[in-house]
């Protein structure tokens, strides 16, 4: 089961480019991505050292951590924003459930890549 509802985000978005409200959505969305980002940074840190670096470790965490705790925050506020305009959440999952969260940035990030316009 997912956390990410794509149909009342794409609403969303819809309808915040019809007030030209996107600035909230789109600082959200780079949290998500943000926390995608250090997790992938963080794991191929540590898979590729040659040593368990403990300084490494407590970077990778700290990062990691402080921008989970943004994607939170950002995940909140959008379903606060879905809300406002009378939408469902757009993170379906329990907030305090961290790993939901984590699993909702995931799911964003692949929205995004999968469905990316190709310019050529």
């Amino acid at each position: 089961m997912g956390f990410f509802s794509q149909a009342v985000y794409e609403e969303l978005l819809r309808r915040a480019k019809a007030k030209d409200d996107t600035g909230v959505i789109k600082d959200a969305c780079k949290d998500f991505i943000q926390y995608v980002y250090e997790v992938s940074d963080g794991e191929n840190d540590l898979n590729t050292a040659v040593d368990a670096d403990r300084s490494k470790i407590s970077n990778y965490d700290s990062k990691r951590h402080t921008a989970h705790e943004n994607a939170i925050s950002s995940a909140s506020m959008l379903n606060r924003l879905a809300s406002e305009y009378g939408l469902d959440p757009v993170y379906t999952g329990d907030i305090s459930q961290r790993h939901q969260v984590a699993d909702f940035c995931l799911e964003f990030v692949c929205f995004l890549f999968t469905g990316r316009r190709r310019v050529l």
